[in-house]
């Protein structure tokens, strides 16, 4: 009589933990195909139309090599890149693409968040991994000051808009 409660208890705890995972994004079944596809052509801009824009309305997981303000913008130079979650040590693995870097330029009233290494570990009682809000121009120049090795192994999800506009820059955690 008690084994039915017993493998019922199992199952909901074994729910509550792919639940976790789902939400947290631990188990590396929710990237988005997005993350994985091949780097943009380097003739694509923000600046150009939305059909010739092959980041326009979509998600990209990239790096970058620097970032710039130019005429009141923020532009970074980006190339495609792919994410992984590396089990041993419990963080991300950042999968450099090939290719030529792409330029791409923020929205006026993109939304900036950054986690450790970009933002630095001086904030004191908040996690390394907690995307707290900067400012476009915080941006530029916390990535321009990081050592270049440090730069090449940031990540950074991109949301754009149907003009090819970043309207969302989230750097990965990376203790």
């Amino acid at each position: 009589m008690h084994a039915s409660p017993r493998r019922a208890t199992s199952r909901l705890l074994t729910f509550a933990a792919l639940g976790a995972l789902a939400l947290t994004g631990c188990g590396g079944t929710t990237e988005e195909p997005s993350a994985t596809s091949s780097p943009a052509p380097a003739t694509a801009t923000a600046t150009a139309p939305a059909a010739e824009n092959p980041f326009a309305g979509t998600k990209r997981f990239v790096t970058t090599d620097r970032a710039w303000t130019e005429g009141g913008l923020t532009k970074l130079s980006v190339r495609s890149a792919e994410k992984k979650v590396n089990t041993q040590f419990d963080t991300w693995e950042i999968v450099p693409g090939t290719g030529e870097f792409v330029t791409v330029t923020l929205a006026k009233d993109a939304r900036v968040l950054l986690t450790v290494p970009i933002r630095g570990d001086d904030a004191p009682g908040i996690s390394g991994g907690e995307p707290l809000p900067a400012s476009q121009a915080e941006f530029v120049t916390l990535l321009t000051q990081l050592d270049s090795r440090t730069r090449e192994g940031a990540g950074f999800d991109l949301s754009f808009d149907g003009e090819g506009r970043v309207t969302k820059v989230q750097s990965l955690y990376k203790p």
